[in-house]
This record gives C-alpha cells, structure tokens and sequence, in this order.
C-alpha cells in the first residue's frame, strides 16, 4: 500500500505556505524563533493551518510549540513546555554553548563580548541557531539568483584543495564623531596580503564610526568575493572586526529578519548590500566546502579592539588614513 501523503504547513516561519516534504518545510523553520509548523494529512487543512484559518484562527500561544512539533517521533527536543538557550559566539575565546536554563545561560554570557543568544523548546533549533544550517534559503534569496544557477557558476573542482589561511581584519574611524565636521573612513588589512590593503574615506551618508565599520567588512566581503571568483589561487579567509554589530548582524540575525525589518535597518543603505555580499561568500564557501580546509564554515569573528592585536591596530591605521582622505 502507498504511504499516505503528507502535508508541510507554516504559519509563522521564513517563508509561510504549504510544502509537500519535510526538508523544504525545515529550511523555513529551523532556527527561525517563534516558528509554528505542523504536518497534516489534507491539503485543505494544511492550507487552513498555514492562513489561521477555521480551527487554527485561534491557535494561542501557550499551544504554538506543542501544536507544531512533526510526529511523535522527533528526537533531541525538549521536555514540553520547557525552555533551552542557546548562545552563539563570534569571540574565538568563548565557545557556543547550549544550556538549558535561564541562569546557566545568564551567568555564562553576563559580561561577555561577541556573543549572541535565543531561547528554544528544541534542540534541533537551538543546534541550527549555533551552526548556521537552515540560512540557507535566505542567503540566496539576498542573492537573488536560484542555487542551482549558483552551484553551476561557482561550483569548483573537489580534487582542488586550498589549505592556506588568511585573516582579513577591518575597522572604521571617524574623525571628530559626533560634530557636524566628522569625517569618516575605513580600513581593511589582509594579513600578509598587503596588495589588497584598502584604506578609504566614506564617500555617503552621515559621517559615522558605526557606518564606517558596516562599510569596512562590506568593502573586504566585495574583494574576497573577487579573490574566490576570478583568480586561481584561494585562501581560507577570516573576517574579523571589533563591531559587535555588524558580527552580530551577519553571524545570526538577519536570518531572523523579514523584508519589513530589512528596510527599518539603521543604516539600511550600507547594512542591506553587507548582508548581500556576506550571503554570496559563506555559500561560495559551502558549496565548495570539500576544497577548503574551513570545511565551508565561514562567520564573522569579534576581536576586542585596541587590545595590542596586531592586525585589528593596522585596520584601525588605514581607517584612519581613510578618514583623513576625506577631510577638506
């Protein structure tokens, strides 16, 4: 007899709809907060679930996560009702971890510098929070070209391996921040790769630290990209940057953002093709994870800044010198 088919319905997740398959049902759940998905046998009902429509209208919040859950079979998930923590970290000194209280999870990250963290009532999503997996439907969709037209351009040889690292640190400067006569800059330095050095003033917008470090990790994301695309020899490259905010924005959250969140972005103009050039390199990375000996995994890392790094105080140099480019 032929197993009975099964429909995927999300109400509330990346993409809401109908999907006739777990895994496309997944990428739109998994790690999204707040998700609220459930598998039904009619199609009718299912397109109900997805619209809040007739019995689903009044589907409380107290019921989301028991009402959601696939079958009776999911494995690695929370006792019902109960509530696990996830913290990501974009500081090499801290590690990801799960907990699965609120006060383990306080004390771990209370002080802490470059990390991130979101409640779950799943393992899974906690796990996909840390690792990144399930980003990737919104990745090309920042794109904006379909994966397979992407694997088919970018898609490398696997015998080829690239083994050799390179560090890529950035940092912005403004020069009198805060006064009508700030000029801002930007820098980028490629450990032991001098000739893609960039040191640039910030050519639009107000005249701000905070715009200037979005623009310097945008600027070194735009010349890695060039470096995969056009030329034979690759690297592994690591971004790192003393911006919270743009780590934070990159390693998690704009994940979690719909296109109205998008456009509310505070330095939308500078943060939105960040996005989009961060999304191009990690799935550059992914799709040809088997050459690189990063095995496709590729984040934004937090270094503390002004602590005697030598390459974070060689981007704050050139970002300097970048501002100062800029001043009349």
């Amino acid at each position: 007899m032929a197993a009975k088919k099964a429909y995927y319905a999300v109400q509330n997740g990346r993409q809401k709809g109908v999907f006739d398959n777990w895994v496309d049902c997944k990428k739109q759940v998994s790690g999204y907060q707040g998700a609220l998905y459930r598998k039904l046998d009619s199609s009718a009902e299912a397109k109900a679930f997805a619209n809040g429509e007739g019995r689903w209208k009044s589907l409380g919040k107290s019921q989301r996560y028991e009402k959601a859950r696939i079958g009776k079979k999911t494995t690695n998930k929370a006792t019902a009702g109960s509530k696990i923590y996830s913290v990501k970290s974009s500081n090499p000194k801290i590690p990801s971890k799960i907990f699965k209280s609120w006060p383990e999870c306080e004390r771990y990250v209370k002080g802490q510098r470059g990390l991130s963290f979101k409640g779950f009532f799943d393992e899974a999503s906690a796990l996909s929070f840390i690792d990144g997996t399930g980003n990737e439907t919104v990745d090309y969709k920042h794109i904006g070209v379909p994966k397979e037209d992407f694997e088919s351009k970018y898609k490398i040889n696997n015998s080829i391996k690239y083994n050799e690292k390179c560090n890529v640190y950035c940092d912005g400067s403004a020069l009198s921040n805060g006064r009508s006569s700030s000029k801002a800059g930007y820098g980028v330095y490629f450990e032991n790769e001098s000739v893609y050095n960039i040191s640039q003033p910030l050519e639009t917008g107000p005249q701000t630290n905070n715009r200037a470090e979005i623009q310097a990790v945008s600027s070194a994301l735009e010349k890695i990209w060039e470096i995969l695309t056009t030329r034979d020899k690759k690297k592994n490259y690591q971004i790192k940057t003393d911006s919270e905010y743009v780590s934070k924005l990159l390693n998690d959250r704009y994940t979690t953002y719909d296109d109205r969140k998008l456009r509310e972005l505070p330095n939308g103009d500078l943060a939105i093709p960040l996005i989009r050039r961060f999304a191009q390199v990690r799935q550059f990375y992914q799709i040809n994870k088997k050459c690189f000996a990063n095995g496709g995994k590729f984040v934004i890392e937090w270094v503390k800044g002004h602590a005697g790094e030598e390459g974070n105080e060689m981007a704050d140099e050139l970002a300097r010198q970048g501002a100062a480019k800029g001043r009349c």
